[in-house]
């Protein structure tokens, strides 16, 4: 059996309330890791953005434009727009316009990650898939496995730059305060305040 300090078990929180807002954490850190890593690639050239590579898909750029591309179908859905969960998103995006978009989304979802209540969790939103069936899914499983989509292609981006002439960037950090210094500079360029990392839901 685990010895696990009294400060730290269940019965030290009010029942049924969690201490922070988990998701709102994820959606920073995602939006903190997305900043690195398109910051490392800024530094290649247009035919390495393009080239042809080994991986789930065929490019740096291919990769990076499904990333966005599910970012927003996801996040579409969350914010409850039926109709907007099956535009067309541009796979060949110029890599200007990709880091445009992409921080524009990462945004969204911090905001709507910071709006939630802790009573949203179990609620269900309609999400249209690629047949044009239409189920239900509950918030909480649907932003985890959005975070767990955003690491796993961000991981193949990662191996993709090991192709090239450049550092793949540490994406493995979270908000640890040992490595608090090693982010400083990006923190500020993305005015993110680690003291809104660690925030509980909205009340109910």
């Amino acid at each position: 059996m685990l010895n696990v300090p009294p400060s730290s078990r269940a019965g030290s929180l009010p029942q049924g309330r969690l201490s922070m807002n988990y998701f709102l954490a994820q959606a920073l850190n995602n939006q903190w890791a997305n900043h690195r890593l398109l910051g490392t690639c800024a530094q290649l050239s247009e035919d390495e953005y393009l080239t042809r590579r080994t991986g789930f898909f065929p490019s740096i750029q291919a990769t990076l434009c499904h990333i966005l591309e599910v970012d927003r179908y996801y996040l579409t859905a969350l914010e409850g727009d039926r109709d907007g969960q099956i535009k067309d998103f541009s796979e060949t995006l110029a890599f200007a316009d990709l880091v445009q978009n992409q921080a524009r989304t990462d945004r969204r979802l911090v905001a709507f990650c910071e709006s939630l209540r802790e009573k949203d969790l179990a609620r269900s939103v309609e999400l249209v898939r690629a047949d044009g069936a239409v189920v239900l899914e509950r918030i909480d499983r649907l932003l985890l496995h959005l975070f767990e989509h955003q690491i796993h292609h961000r991981g193949q981006v990662h191996t993709m730059l090991s192709d090239t002439d450049l550092e793949p960037p540490q994406l493995d950090e979270f908000f640890l305060d040992c490595d608090r210094k090693f982010r400083q500079t990006e923190e500020q360029q993305l005015q993110l305040d680690e003291g809104h990392v660690w925030r509980a839901y909205l009340p109910d």
